[in-house]
């Protein structure tokens, strides 16, 4: 079969759809094995890794986000990622490129290097968005990703470092002071040497992730659109630009309702039940619903896009305190997590009552 040609800017093939990351959007790196940092390297975003335990140098390092180890979190970040990384890797081949893509302008499409498994980065890259906010850039790598020691990527006409990806078939080594851009999914494990800075994420599937010194801020997506025309984004311009609001960084709104009738007995308690019950939980977000996932003392029970009902099966459960936790990601990856507790009686009396 014929290679499919590069495609240079004004070039571009038919629309190239999202890849949703699920919970694991919530992260600045995940791992598989070990996360390891050395010096003072900072996370925007969340650090997950299932299912290794050891995570070493923070601090020094200092992660601005939630860290999960080897929980129930990071096992349904794994999980998203790797349905992420199968999504990614199985899209129809857009157009070719060669081994090195250092000093080319791309559009967006689904790209894979032709007659080489590898993918290498010299110099600058500039992808161009050419002027949609949703335009998607994927890299299918057989093999590995490597750039060279201050190496770049730029972003024109509307290309948002969110809807960058790099599927990657084993490792990934992102060199010195390298600049980058985008949602590194590999196979194996992802090094960052001295200096680099991300704009995006570092998710490894299976082995380690690791950092010296580097600056890793997930990725997210603006909400409103890009120029139409040449007038830039501010309101004032001229020339048919529209205003492009700020980065959507706020999470979903989550409410949990459950009021099943009072039982009978001395005395009915609020908040204490020995029956099932059933919760309904509504999830609102104007970015979108991404995910919903609901657990039940730490362990997932149900998964959702939307918002759902769902019985929780009190009989089953040990006489005690116990939480129902839902946790919520929109498409921008924000999430917002919400707790609500109730006890197992031994006896028959009140169900929980969750208002919201």
């Amino acid at each position: 079969m014929a290679a499919l040609p590069l495609a240079f800017a004004g070039s571009a093939a038919g629309a190239t759809a999202f890849v949703d990351l699920g919970t694991a959007g919530a992260d600045a790196v995940a791992g598989g094995s070990t996360i390891t940092n050395t010096g003072n390297s900072v996370l925007n975003g969340g650090l997950a890794l299932f299912p290794g335990t050891a995570v070493t140098g923070f601090p020094p390092g200092l992660v601005n986000g939630e860290t999960h180890v080897n929980d129930a979190v990071a096992q349904q970040a794994k999980s998203d990622l790797t349905a992420a990384y199968l999504d990614a890797a199985g899209r129809p081949l857009t157009a070719s490129s060669p081994p090195d893509i250092g000093n080319r302008t791309l559009v967006p499409g689904v790209y894979r290097t032709d007659g080489v498994p590898t993918l290498g980065l010299t110099g600058n890259l500039t992808l161009d968005g050419q002027g949609n906010a949703s335009s998607v850039f994927i890299f299918q790598i057989q093999s590995s990703l490597t750039t060279a020691t201050d190496s770049s990527i730029t972003l024109i006409n509307g290309a948002q470092s969110c809807n960058v990806f790099w599927q990657v078939g084993t490792s990934a080594t992102i060199g010195t002071r390298t600049s980058f851009v985008g949602n590194v999914l590999a196979l194996t494990s992802i090094t960052v040497n001295d200096a680099a800075t991300i704009d995006g994420r570092l998710l490894a599937r299976n082995g380690a992730v690791t950092l010296i010194n580097d600056a890793v801020t997930r990725a997210q997506c603006a909400a409103g659109t890009v120029p139409a025309g040449t007038g830039g984004t501010g309101g004032g311009a001229t020339g048919g630009g529209t205003a492009v609001a700020g980065p959507d960084v706020k999470g979903p709104v989550i409410k949990v309702f459950g009021a099943p009738p009072r039982i009978a007995g001395p005395p009915p308690r609020i908040g204490c039940t020995s029956r099932n019950f059933t919760a309904r939980i509504v999830v609102s977000d104007g970015a979108g619903i991404s995910k919903v996932h609901v657990l039940l003392d730490g362990k997932p029970i149900r998964s959702s896009t939307s918002g759902l009902s769902i019985v929780i099966r009190v009989r089953g459960l040990e006489i005690g305190p116990h939480r129902l936790t839902v946790v919520a990601f929109d498409r921008a990856g924000n999430r917002s997590v919400v707790t609500r507790a109730f006890a197992r009686c031994s006896v028959a009396v009140a169900a929980p009552r969750f208002t919201g």
